[in-house]
């Protein structure tokens, strides 16, 4: 799974821009390519979901 992050924040469901890290607040792609595509658009980087919720 992997979540797009912006400028010191990640996208939410409802496509805001948030700090917070809770994976049930985050818009969540379950595909990489997808979640690339998003990311190149909204000019944002992906993160594997794996990665946030360790810290």
């Amino acid at each position: 799974m992997y979540v797009v992050k912006v400028f010191h924040g990640y996208i939410t469901k409802d496509g805001r821009r948030t700090r917070d890290k809770t994976p049930t607040k985050l818009l969540v792609f379950y595909n990489k390519e997808e979640s690339e595509n998003f990311a190149n658009k909204i000019g944002g980087r992906v993160k594997k979901l794996e990665e946030i919720t360790k810290t």
